[in-house]
């Protein structure tokens, strides 16, 4: 399987990939005010393009504000388990900025469930671990939740797939956050998954 991360990693980078500090572990973007490390044997995954010295749109970056709006699934950065190619369902954490259209001030559980129902449209067998419930990520509101449903390659093949989630709100934008696994095996990796959320670090608003 040459693609086995959940998503695409045909991506557009937003960021470039010096927001890696020194010891290559730890991503960190000031104009977007948020800070992430990985475990020492994960991988950040390069994008094949890379869009140099971008502002994030809340410092009124308009042409950077079209790319977000236009492509909002886009993620800027991923993190995982396995150096790609990897035969199998790859443990993966993608962290995207979106817009929080017509939602913007309903809060954090709303804007989830918003994503949640495009999810559930794309996976028929998509079934709730843990429902949109109000959380924080490094203390600022937040809304998670945990799902397992199935994907598939492109050759077919099922992957039974753990996917957890949180969004977190900021300004007229979102981050989301998402990490996704096997449902059963080594490679649940629930203890660094763990790890990698408490890393997070946010800017105050």
């Amino acid at each position: 399987m040459k693609q086995t991360i959940v998503g695409s990693l045909a991506f557009l980078a937003l960021f470039v990939c010096s927001g890696l500090a020194a010891e290559d572990n730890t991503y960190e973007t000031r104009e977007a005010g948020f800070k992430i490390t990985k475990p020492q044997s994960w991988q950040f995954i390069p994008a094949q393009t890379v869009a140099v010295n971008l502002a994030l749109p809340r410092l009124r970056d308009k042409e950077l504000e079209k790319v977000i709006r236009s492509k909002p699934n886009v993620p800027f950065l991923v993190i995982a388990r396995f150096p790609e190619p990897y035969e199998g369902l790859n443990p993966s954490v993608q962290v995207s900025l979106k817009t929080q259209g017509e939602l913007l001030n309903e809060g954090a559980p709303a804007l989830l469930t918003r994503v949640v129902q495009r999810l559930r449209g794309n996976f028929r067998d998509f079934t709730f671990v843990r429902p949109v419930e109000q959380t924080t990520v490094d203390g600022q509101p937040a809304a998670r939740m945990t799902a397992r449903y199935t994907v598939a390659d492109a050759k077919g093949k099922e992957f039974k797939t753990l996917a957890r989630m949180w969004v977190v709100p900021r300004g007229e934008y979102m981050f989301t956050i998402s990490m996704y696994g096997p449902q059963e095996g080594p490679d649940v990796s629930e203890r660094e998954f763990e790890e990698i959320l408490q890393s997070i670090k946010l800017a105050k608003e």
